[in-house]
């Protein structure tokens, strides 16, 4: 990645939705025994072989700089049974995250918990992994990192990050699936550094990129073939962001975009993110409802679409439909 996903190497609903299909990530291994994870033994503690562990109190890693939790194999299953990893640290010259998943491992379970604070929330860098039933809350940077191939994150709360909800950067075949992503600074779900066949399918993603004043509900930096379906996003600072050609925005629920003063925009497409496709969405109450900045929409795709206000570079907007 580059620079753990902050630096996005630029280039050129609501829970249970119907259409979308939860897909199990589950480890591959026995359910038993469990093994208990005592926070009386500190932080920074590592599963590092396969197998189902539990966490048996709240967590607190406050002034440690470090993780909370180190998961360094694969086919581990971690459950944190309705407890708390928490850290007020920040600091991103380290890497500090509440659950560290690198690169290198497969098929872990991360589920039924909350993360607080730390730079990242849940670092999760492995394949055919997954996020479920978490809340990661007040990260620093991202509440949740993810990398690799196949990791989806679902049925979570992502809230209150001081840079993004959750950043997928260096990846492919990510799920980003009913969880409510909402609250976060700046964006609530960014794709960048050449992240190419994404989803992020019915999901509540209202309020972001208030505080950052830029940015807001979901933005494609770079990456091809990702698809941004069935999301309901509501009254971030803008609602969808293409910069990065193309991608598939599809059957959302986007209104209320406040930008800047007057500015908000629903769905914006940049000079960069030429033949993307924009069909079926429902996009109203914003400045702009949609937006082009190719001439006469260049080779993107519009159709379909209910809104009020449209704008495109360069001469009439009768090319958004």
């Amino acid at each position: 990645m580059c620079n753990r996903i902050q630096s996005r190497c630029l280039g050129t609903m609501l829970f249970g939705v119907a259409t979308v299909l939860l897909l199990a990530v589950s480890p591959a291994m026995a359910s038993t025994p469990i093994t208990p994870i005592d926070p009386a033994d500190g932080c920074a503690q590592t599963l590092g072989t396969a197998g189902e562990y539990v966490l048996t109190g709240d967590l607190n890693c406050s002034g440690t700089f470090g993780n909370g939790i180190n998961i360094t194999a694969s086919n581990v299953i971690f459950h944190l049974a309705g407890h708390t990893i928490s850290s007020t640290d920040c600091d991103l010259t380290r890497a500090i995250s509440g659950i560290s998943v690198p690169g290198g491992n497969s098929n872990v379970l991360i589920d039924g918990g909350t993360v607080s604070g730390f730079n990242d929330g849940i670092l999760l860098y492995s394949s055919s992994s997954r996020v479920r039933g978490m809340t990661a809350t007040g990260a620093c940077a991202f509440g949740m990192a993810i990398s690799g191939q196949e990791n989806q994150v679902d049925t979570s709360v992502v809230t209150g990050s001081h840079l993004d909800g959750i950043g997928i950067g260096s990846a492919s075949g990510i799920r980003i699936l009913a969880n409510d992503i909402s609250g976060n600074f700046r964006v609530g779900v960014d794709i960048s550094n050449f992240s190419n066949n994404n989803t992020v399918a019915g999901n509540v993603i209202n309020n972001n990129g208030i505080a950052a004043g830029e940015q807001g509900g979901v933005a494609i930096f770079n990456g091809m073939n990702n698809v941004i379906s069935s999301n309901t996003i509501n009254n971030n600072f803008d609602g969808i962001l293409i910069d990065s050609p193309g991608n598939i925005v599809e059957q959302n629920t986007v209104n209320g975009s406040v930008g800047n003063g007057a500015s908000g925009i629903g769905i914006s497409i940049n000079a960069s993110g030429a033949s993307t496709i924009v069909r079926g969405n429902t996009v109203l109450g914003s400045s702009f409802d949609m937006s082009d900045g190719n001439p006469g929409c260049g080779t993107d795709q519009w159709t379909n679409n209910t809104f009020q206000t449209a704008a495109v570079v360069g001469g009439s907007a009768g090319c958004i439909q």
